[in-house]
C-alpha cells in the first residue's frame, strides 16, 4: 500500500482525527480554567502585543477546545483541521524562531504547571508540533467537511 493511499484510507483518518481532535481539547481544557497562567506563557514568547495577551488567553482556548471537539465529533472536519493546522503551523515557527534567539521559556501547551510533553520550548516541542501537523494531514485532506457525516464524501 502506498502513502497516498494509506493517508486517504477511512481508518487512518478517523483515527487520527480522533487523536488530533483529543489532543487539541485537553490542550485547551486547563487553559480555559487559568487564562491568566496562560497569558503569563504567551507573553514570554513576545510576539502577541501586551494589550492583546489578555484576549488571545482567552480566545485561543476555546478554539482549540472547539476545533478538537468537532474534530471528535466529525462535525466539519476539514475546516476544523484547517484551524487546527494554522495554529500548529504557527506555533512551531513561533517555537522555532525562540529557539534560534536563545530563548527558552514555558511552552503554554497544555496549559497544566510543568506541561504536558514536557514544560519548555526545546527541539522536542518542535518534532512534537511536526508530528502532530502530520496526524492532522488526513482529516485536512479526506475528512468529511459536512455535519455529521458518518461515511466517506
Amino acid at each position: 500500500m502506498n502513502i497516498g493511499r494509506f493517508v486517504s484510507y477511512p481508518v487512518t483518518v478517523t483515527v487520527t482525527r480522533l487523536l488530533v481532535g483529543g489532543l487539541f481539547v485537553l490542550a485547551g481544557f486547563p487553559k480555559i480554567l487559568d487564562p491568566a497562567q496562560f497569558g503569563e506563557a504567551i507573553a514570554e514568547y513576545m510576539i502577541v502585543p501586551e494589550s492583546l495577551i489578555p484576549f488571545v488567553a482567552v480566545t485561543l482556548p476555546w478554539l482549540e477546545l472547539y476545533c478538537g471537539a468537532m474534530l471528535i465529533l466529525n462535525i466539519y472536519v476539514q475546516s476544523n483541521a484547517l484551524v487546527i493546522t494554522g495554529i500548529l503551523v504557527v506555533f512551531t515557527l513561533v517555537v522555532t524562531h525562540n529557539l534560534l534567539q536563545g530563548m527558552v521559556h514555558d511552552c503554554g501547551c497544555f496549559g497544566l504547571p510543568g506541561g504536558w510533553f514536557g514544560a519548555e520550548i526545546s527541539l522536542f516541542t518542535v518534532f512534537r508540533d511536526l508530528v502532530l501537523l502530520l496526524l492532522a494531514a488526513p482529516s485536512l485532506l479526506y475528512g468529511s467537511n459536512t455535519f455529521f457525516c458518518f461515511g466517506r464524501r
